[in-house]
C-alpha cells in the first residue's frame, strides 16, 4: 500500500516479476486496504508510513485489531529510530526502509517469502498442539519432564488439570509430588522410582489425592536418560487418569464374582457353549443331576447330552439368534447311567464380544413338578 497508486503499483510489478509464486494487489488508503481485506483472503500487507487519512501505524493498529497475526512489513521513505520503535510496538512484523534502484524488490520479496512462511509454520505448530492438548484431554493424558539434578518437575496443562493443581505453578519437586501420592501408595511408587534411577522400566499405577481431596488413580510411565557419567539426568513421562478404568473394572469383578456365585449356587442346572456346541463350562448341579464329571461334560457337545437336540439344526438356530436373544424349547437329557429325565432349557445368546456363546439354564421337569403338586 502506497498513498501514490502508480508507485504502489510499479512495486507490485518489480515484487511479482522477482518471485513468479507472489500476486500483488496495490491500493493507495487505508481505508481501501482494510475493504481488501474483508473481501479476500491476504498473507501479508506491505505498507508506507505516510498516507492519507492514516499513516502507516496507524493502519498497522487497525489491522491488528482484526487479523492479529497476517504477517504486516513497513516499507516506507520515512524512516528513524522513532518509527522503527513505534511499528514494533504496534505488533509490526518487519520493517524495511525504500532505498534506490531495483535491488531493495529483492530484499522486500524475500522478506514476504520468509514471513509468511513463519507465520504458516507457526499456525501449523499452533494446530499441531491444539489438536495434541485435545487428544490429551480426551485421552485424560499429560505429559511431564524432571529435570533429576535439579529436582524440578514441569508438568503440562493436563497433568494439572489431573491432579486438580492451578497452572500457574511453574514446577515441583519430588516432594511436593509425593504428598499428592495416596499414603497407601507412598512406598511403591518411591521402590518404582529408585528402581528406574538404576535402570529399571518406570511404568506404575497409583492412587493421587487431588488438592480437593478426592481420590484418583493414574499410570505413569517414563523415559530416563543419563549423563556421560551414568548418573540419571533427565526423565520424560505421561500421566493418565485411569479411575474410570479401575471403576469399570471394579463393577466388573463384582459383578463376575456375583455371577460365578449365582452360576455355582444356582439350583438350576447350567451351561456354557460355544456356537458349534461344545460345552466350555457346566455347574455342579449339571454335573450332579447327570452323573458327569466337569471334565467329562467339557468332553461332551450339547447333543451329547440333549437326546433331541440334532446338531446341524442347533447350529442353524444359533446363528440365527441375536445377541442377547433368548429361546426357549422343552427336551430330554440323558444321565451317565443311560437314564433319561424332561428338561425346559432356556438358552441365551451372549453379547459383548461372547456373541458366539450361549448360556443355557435347565430345569428338571419331574422336579418342578414334585415342587409343586396339583
Amino acid at each position: 500500500m502506497d498513498d501514490n497508486l502508480d508507485l504502489a503499483t510499479l512495486a507490485a510489478d518489480f515484487l511479482e516479476r522477482e518471485r513468479e509464486r507472489l500476486s500483488v494487489d496495490a491500493v493507495a488508503k487505508p481505508t481501501a486496504g482494510l475493504q481488501k481485506l474483508g473481501e479476500t483472503a491476504y498473507d501479508c500487507i506491505i505498507s508506507d508510513y505516510e498516507m492519507p487519512g492514516q499513516n502507516g501505524i496507524e493502519f498497522l493498529k487497525a489491522v491488528r485489531e482484526e487479523y492479529p497475526a497476517l504477517p504486516f512489513i513497513l516499507f516506507t521513505g520515512k524512516g528513524s529510530e522513532e518509527i522503527a520503535s513505534e511499528a514494533i510496538s504496534a505488533g509490526v512484523s518487519d520493517y524495511l526502509q525504500k532505498e534506490t534502484g531495483t535491488e531493495q524488490y529483492e530484499i522486500l520479496a524475500n522478506r514476504i517469502v520468509n514471513n509468511v512462511e513463519r507465520t504458516r509454520a507457526q499456525r501449523q505448530l499452533e494446530e499441531q498442539n491444539s489438536h495434541f492438548r485435545q487428544a490429551q484431554s480426551m485421552a485424560h493424558l499429560g505429559s511431564w519432564e524432571k529435570d533429576i539434578h535439579a529436582d524440578e518437575i514441569y508438568w503440562s496443562d493436563a497433568v494439572f488439570d489431573i491432579f486438580g493443581l492451578d497452572a500457574d505453578v511453574t514446577s515441583i519437586d519430588h516432594n511436593q509430588f509425593m504428598e499428592f501420592v495416596h499414603p497407601a501408595d507412598k512406598a511403591h511408587v518411591e521402590e518404582e522410582w529408585r528402581a528406574a534411577l538404576t535402570g529399571d522400566e518406570y511404568d506404575v499405577e497409583h492412587r493421587i489425592v487431588t488438592t480437593d481431596g478426592e481420590t484418583r488413580w493414574v499410570r505413569e510411565r517414563a523415559e530416563i536418560t543419563f549423563d556421560k557419567t551414568g548418573a540419571p539426568a533427565k526423565a520424560l513421562g505421561v500421566v493418565q487418569d485411569i479411575t474410570e478404568r479401575k471403576e469399570q473394572a471394579d463393577r466388573l469383578q463384582k459383578t463376575s464374582a456375583r455371577l460365578r456365585a449365582l452360576f455355582e449356587r444356582s439350583p438350576d442346572m447350567i451351561n456354557l457353549h460355544d456356537i458349534e456346541g461344545q460345552i466350555i463350562k457346566p455347574n455342579p448341579q449339571l454335573c450332579e443331576r447327570t452323573g458327569y464329571s466337569e471334565a467329562e461334560l467339557t468332553d461332551m457337545s450339547v447333543w451329547d447330552l440333549d437326546t433331541e437336540l440334532e446338531p446341524d439344526e442347533a447350529t442353524l438356530l444359533w446363528k440365527q439368534m441375536r445377541p442377547g436373544e433368548s429361546k426357549r424349547v422343552d427336551s430330554t437329557y440323558r444321565c451317565r447311567d443311560g437314564s433319561t429325565f424332561p428338561v425346559e432349557i432356556n438358552i441365551r445368546r451372549l453379547g459383548q464380544g461372547h456373541t458366539d456363546h450361549f448360556v443355557v439354564i435347565s430345569r428338571d421337569v419331574e422336579q418342578l413338578g414334585a415342587d409343586h403338586p396339583e
